[in-house]
């Protein structure tokens, strides 16, 4: 698979894949990985993955996130970041390491917000418990016929 190729494959997988895996680094410099919700399926969310599409149409993950949890707390400390997408009855994945931060875009947040969130965040899109982190990858690993790796640049 060529460069172009690689960033298809990744496009199209981070279409589909659901749940995400996110990794971030704890105080004491071990990795955490959880399941995120992957905003970017259009199948499970679709209000929020036509904004996204709409707002950034690259590879670029974004994740909604409680700005009381304990993954913020670590990207404020280490924002080294690692995310995984896959397709497990394919045997297809795409992970990305890179850096993630949190979004200051407060018309984002509104553009973004539909009444599912509310059981997150009651106070709507303007909740000061509700954050939105995006990942700026740096290097991905694709694995689907044969493992491919691809350095990313700004």
């Amino acid at each position: 698979m060529n460069e172009e190729e690689i960033k298809k494959f990744a496009k199209e997988l981070m279409l589909k894949a659901q749940p995400a895996y996110l990794a971030t680094i704890d105080g004491n410099g071990e990795p955490q990985i959880r399941a995120v919700e992957n905003i970017r399926n259009p199948e499970k969310f679709p209000h929020d993955a036509k904004i996204l599409q709409e707002y950034d149409n690259s590879l670029t993950p974004y994740i909604s996130t409680n700005t009381s949890s304990d993954k913020i707390k670590q990207i404020l400390e280490n924002n080294s970041a690692a995310m995984h997408f896959c397709s497990p009855d394919e045997y297809k994945g795409i992970m990305m390491q890179g850096i993630i931060e949190i979004v200051n875009d407060p018309e984002l947040k509104k553009r973004i917000w539909h009444e599912g969130m509310r059981q997150y965040y009651p106070k709507g899109h303007t909740d000061p418990d509700f954050t939105m982190l995006r990942m700026r990858p740096k290097f991905m690993k694709a694995w689907y016929k044969g493992k491919h790796e691809l350095t990313l640049s700004d």
